[in-house]
């Protein structure tokens, strides 16, 4: 199964998490495993982790995944405090023919 890579930039709070809802609908539509690229995410709150785990859940119910890498310091002490680490897969490496 292909991957579709999905980048997160700026920051992620309340006033942006609806608008990354219906981008990722729209990227998990594709039928692809989801690969999050945070290189350009600066901020992440409990709202838009909500919409990642909302995101996760769904492709888990389908038979896919997603993965999150490259993420900077701040929001990767977020994700640590809350333990979704593993639960998202997180850095996790990814064969060259992109099996999970």
């Amino acid at each position: 199964m292909s991957e579709y890579r999905f980048c997160l930039r700026g920051e992620i709070d309340i006033d942006t998490a609806p608008q990354l809802r219906v981008d990722l609908k729209r990227a998990i539509a594709r039928g692809s495993h989801l690969l999050i690229d945070c290189a350009g995410l600066r901020f992440i709150d409990s709202s838009g982790i909500a919409v990642l785990l909302e995101a996760h859940a769904e492709l888990e119910a389908d038979g896919r995944h997603m993965l999150i890498q490259n993420v900077q310091r701040g929001p990767r002490l977020a994700l640590e405090a809350l333990g979704l680490t593993d639960l998202l897969r997180y850095e996790r490496e990814v064969s060259p023919e992109g099996a999970w």
